[in-house]
């Protein structure tokens, strides 16, 4: 996110510059720096695309759509989930009617809290436990990734590099008067301002520089390829260069093999339906998924018997002091907080043989957050979304007996609560945050508790600045129209579904989930016994996805200056050219929070041209 990079910005340059001013031994070190860092990311894994932009919509929406004509089951999915979990069952609720609609008048919205805090509280005990879930998942993976693998972590490089020497006499660090680093930052600010432009001169929004590849593929051949456009993201070129060159080849490389597998059923006259967001893609996404997740823990296998030993106290010798958290800690609070899921899950009607199945989602749903994880601490994709769900990939697997009536609409909303939108999933930020506590020096034991306190505040601040804002506004009148409108019907035609047809409705695509398992099976092996394989697995996860669409353009150009600069123009030019992108980097990111400032103040939206999704 945005938003923490910019304020730490200010803090080391501006504020930092000033206590200096006051007195040299007030100034900020970059572990104090780090921890208010670490605490931002933290907390911006709750508004925007992450908790809030379906938790409210998801509780109101099934007494409000009951009557909906397109949705024939709707009356028989509300009385079958818990009245704990939604905010009525009244489908002539005014508060759910004011939650999507607003309030007439231009008074201070009645918020009613005394309705939303039974549901809240409810889907809020399983928040709280898959986020502890996945603190102590990725507090188990950290030592394996940071210190084994050595991954570059490089979204956690840029603030670890701003901040180095952030408290040394100067007023400002030698990473910031380094001459490449004020070339990129320049160049970046003046990009920016260009992009933004049009705004001065009237317009409702600034310039998205992008060329529609599509059109120039209508009438030819290759029709059907669905390439949409390429978009220039300077920050997405700054982070393809400092990733592995392979890792930044594989996500354009592999986002093009996508265009090629719609192409080619075209050709073979079996068109895959929903194109790149069709069921065939999906499958294929879940299968790549699955097999990448086990991959992993087999390369961890060492790692998480030392983990396993040291938790029950095995083998005393193993050293976890230098840990955040330590393996016992993490060990057993994966498995309390994953117990604690499945009860919660059987007091809302996964009871006997379900809990087998409850137990198998909760797989499914931690294998989604820790290939995010690995996305953005080895391939820097800021941007990450999956479009398989677990819940369907389960229902599928089994038949159809995967779920009970209630267990089937509860999961389903779930997925759209906490896995859905995987922009600000948690996995990712907690894993940078893990890196990042490294430059602890004292207490690192108190990272944890630190975390999830901004976590449990950032939950109540963004609770009632949401509800007060689509009480005031109204949810319809609002851009989150996917999270109002769309989302909630595709759930519970979903839902429906199942309930109805269980059997019928379980297709799961055999052949789709088997090629991507079998491809990133064959990636995976290649990498791992070849040195001279030049194509990394990690692209092939979200190739058929959103963020590669808006995404492969950047990568291919940063990927094209890398690999330029490393054939013809040697060590030294490469490190400057670090540098450079490093300013392009930052620079993006301080065009970014001015334009927000200025965009709230004037009503403008420019966030747009600077940052994809």
């Amino acid at each position: 996110p945005a938003g923490p990079f910019f304020l730490l910005l200010l803090l080391t340059v501006g504020a930092n510059l000033v206590i200096k001013l006051i007195n040299e031994r007030w100034a900020l070190k970059q572990s104090e720096l780090m921890l208010v860092w670490c605490m931002m990311i933290i907390c911006a894994t709750v508004p925007s695309s992450g908790l809030m932009r379906f938790l409210f919509s998801m509780q109101a929406a099934p007494a409000y759509y009951a009557d909906d004509s397109g949705l024939p089951h709707q009356q028989q999915l509300l009385q079958e989930v818990p009245e704990n979990l939604v905010l009525t069952k009244d489908p002539r609720s005014v508060a759910a009617q004011e939650f999507f609609e607003g309030q007439p008048g231009d008074e201070a919205p009645r918020i009613y809290m005394r309705r939303w805090v039974r549901p809240l509280t409810s889907w809020l005990v399983l928040v709280g436990l898959f986020y502890l879930a996945t603190f102590f998942l990725t507090g188990i993976f950290r030592k394996q990734w940071v210190d084994v693998e050595r991954l570059i972590f490089p979204l956690a490089r840029v603030p670890l590099d701003m901040t180095e020497g952030s408290a040394g006499p100067e007023w400002l660090s030698a990473f910031f008067r380094s001459k490449p680093f004020a070339f990129g930052l320049v160049l970046s600010l003046v990009f920016a301002f260009i992009r933004a432009a049009p705004v001065l001169t009237g317009a409702t929004q600034g310039w998205l520089p992008s060329v529609d590849v599509q059109q120039f593929l209508w009438d030819t051949p290759l029709a059907q390829m669905s390439f949409g456009s390429a978009i220039l993201f300077p920050i997405a070129v700054g982070i393809a260069f400092l990733v592995p060159a392979d890792v930044a080849l594989s996500v354009w490389l592999f986002f093009i093999f996508t265009r090629l597998e719609l192409q080619t059923s075209h050709w073979l006259g079996r068109p895959i339906v929903g194109g790149t967001y069709g069921e065939w893609m999906q499958w294929q996404q879940a299968g790549a998924f699955i097999v990448f997740t086990l991959m992993m823990f087999w390369a961890a296998r060492r790692h998480l018997g030392d983990v396993v030993k040291k938790a029950l106290r095995l083998d005393r010798s193993i050293d976890d002091s230098d840990e955040p958290v330590s393996y016992g800690v993490c060990f057993w609070g994966l498995l309390l907080s994953t117990m604690g899921m499945v009860a919660w899950y059987w007091f809302y009607g996964m009871r006997g043989r379900y809990v087998v199945m409850t137990v198998a989602l909760l797989a499914l749903m931690f294998c989604a957050a820790l290939v995010h994880a690995r996305l953005i601490s080895q391939g820097g994709i800021f941007f990450t979304q999956h479009t398989w769900s677990p819940t369907v990939v389960l229902h599928g697997i089994s038949g159809g007996y995967a779920f009970t009536r209630v267990g089937a609409v509860v999961a389903h909303i779930q997925n759209a609560i906490l896995i859905q939108d995987a922009r600000e999933i948690l996995s990712g930020h907690a894993m940078n945050a893990l890196r990042i506590s490294s430059v602890f020096e004292k207490r690192k034991r108190l990272f944890l508790p630190i975390m999830l306190f901004v976590l449990a505040v950032a939950i109540g601040v963004s609770s009632y600045s949401t509800l007060r804002m689509y009480y005031s506004a109204g949810g319809f009148n609002t851009e989150n129209t996917y999270g109002m409108r769309s989302l909630p019907r595709q759930i519970f035609r979903e839902s429906g579904r199942m309930i109805t047809d269980p059997h019928g409705s379980a297709q799961p695509q055999w052949g789709a989930f088997g090629l991507g398992g079998g491809i990133m099976f064959f990636l995976t092996v290649m990498r791992a016994r070849f040195y001279w394989w030049p194509v990394h697995s990690l692209g092939f996860l979200i190739g058929a996805s959103w963020p590669a669409q808006n995404l492969w353009f950047p990568f291919m150009l940063g990927w094209l200056i890398k690999v330029g600069i490393m054939k013809f123009g040697g060590g030294r030019m490469l490190r400057k050219a670090r540098s450079t992108f490093m300013g392009v980097i930052i620079g993006e990111f301080t065009a970014i929070g001015i334009s927000t400032l200025l965009g709230l103040l004037a009503g403008i939206q420019l966030g747009f041209i600077f940052m994809p999704g």
